[in-house]
């Protein structure tokens, strides 16, 4: 035999499980002092930081009643969260201010006729949070989401998928704002 073979008939194994050790406590200290992590780009919030008001979005788009629904997909996507409360405003530690600054609807992909089949509803949105009990934390950013849709076979199944869009497009910034204030990111 050769190699680890020899050592396996001749006490080999005591050598090779040395080896292994070895290596593995190598690996171990390599990964210790390496300190891996994701770093964020945002603010985490402090402690006392408990309740976030979330008033009605002020909406400075030509499209009625955006804000509405906005804000309300918003809301659901911080009670879905569960790590802040929902709160009036006067009852809370925080309170995140948004204007709807932007709504546009792209078509994405066309037919053989040269028909829009799919749009992305895109929103743009300046937010404002500030921390009102603890060191006075305050965030002003502009976050854009979007959502691809595709249009029905009629102009009622279009404008449903349109609305169903809009919300999407708004729990994907719900999302985004979540890790904006509470992972950093």
């Amino acid at each position: 035999m050769h190699g680890w073979g020899r050592l396996q008939l001749r006490g080999g194994n005591i050598a090779r499980i040395g080896f292994v050790r070895l290596c593995a406590a190598v690996a171990l200290v390599f990964l210790a002092s390496c300190g891996y992590r994701l770093a964020g780009q945002g603010v985490k919030l402090p402690e006392p930081v408990k309740t976030i008001a979330i008033p009605i979005f002020t909406n400075n788009t030509a499209e009625p009643g955006l804000e509405l629904s906005v804000t309300q997909a918003v809301i659901e996507k911080f009670q879905h969260d569960g790590r802040l409360d929902v709160v009036p405003s006067a009852t809370a530690d925080s309170i995140l201010v948004c204007v709807l600054e932007g709504y546009s609807l792209e078509p994405m992909a066309y037919d053989a006729a040269n028909k829009a089949t799919q749009y992305r509803v895109k929103l743009r949105v300046k937010v404002k949070f500030t921390d009102k009990v603890g060191q006075g934390v305050s965030i002003e950013k502009t976050i854009n989401s979007q959502w691809d849709y595709k249009l029905g076979a009629s102009i009622t199944v279009a404008e449903i998928a349109r609305q169903e869009a809009v919300i999407e497009a708004a729990h994907y910034l719900g999302d985004k704002l979540i890790s904006l204030l509470l992972e950093g990111f």
